[in-house]
């Protein structure tokens, strides 16, 4: 079905012959440790569901739900949405977002490629890959393995050279690659800089909506899911 930098994916069927997607994780530790992320969050329309995890010769084999369609796009080049669209598929990311923050987790990799949809339609939006999440210890702090996150969609505080610090993170970096994410659907490229591509929004409201999601310094962007969906909320 495909193929990641540590994983490959499969199709399987499971004992009632209903289709599932199996995904085979060179590390069995880090396979573990997304299964415990996913099956640590509630059924939700807009993330992907975990139905079982088993090791066979030292390989993690993650077992999810599956989805009718593909991927809402690549890293670098996609399509031009037109703004209704493409802040209503926005939207939908962040509620899923919303319910993963909720549960004390990040999901550090927020991109088109990560990101299923199918024929368009925003409501069939599911975040997908939780291999770079990381979630809060009993001290609030965020522990785990993230991988720095996508270049054209990582905030400054994600940078590799940050590979293993977790302090500088919080939920303004999952919001920040939402909103680079939208601006891919916007502009029809992936966001390398973030002033132009705002510059090309020709909504001078939404522009200046996606300007303030995509700051340098977190403090100055929004600071929820939710308060990003209720800017979004009178272009979609």
């Amino acid at each position: 079905m495909g193929k990641g930098a540590t994983s490959l994916v499969f199709f399987g069927l499971n004992q009632r012959n209903e289709r599932v997607v199996i995904k085979k994780v060179d590390s069995r530790r880090e396979a573990e440790q997304e299964s415990d992320i996913l099956r640590s969050l509630p059924v939700h329309k807009h993330i992907i569901t975990c139905l079982d995890f088993f090791v066979d010769e030292h390989k993690g084999y993650i077992v999810l739900e599956y989805h009718e369609g593909g991927r809402l796009g690549h890293y670098k080049k996609g399509i031009i949405h037109d703004q209704e669209l493409a802040v209503q598929i926005t939207i939908n990311i962040l509620k899923g977002l919303k319910v993963i923050h909720q549960h004390g987790i990040l999901h550090c990799d927020i991109t088109p490629h990560n990101i299923l949809i199918c024929n368009d339609d925003p409501k069939t939006v599911k975040i997908i890959d939780f291999g770079s999440a990381v979630r809060t210890n009993d001290s609030g702090e965020y522990i785990g393995n993230h991988r720095g996150a996508t270049r054209w969609y990582r905030p400054p505080e994600l940078k590799k050279q940050n590979h293993f610090f977790t302090a500088n993170i919080n939920y303004c970096s999952d919001i920040y690659s939402a909103a680079c994410v939208c601006l891919y659907l916007l502009t029809g490229f992936a966001p390398y800089r973030k002033k132009q591509a705002c510059k090309q929004i020709p909504n001078q409201k939404l522009q200046k909506v996606l300007r303030k999601a995509t700051r340098k310094y977190k403090l100055k962007r929004y600071q929820s899911a939710q308060e990003f969906i209720d800017a979004l909320l009178p272009f979609s």
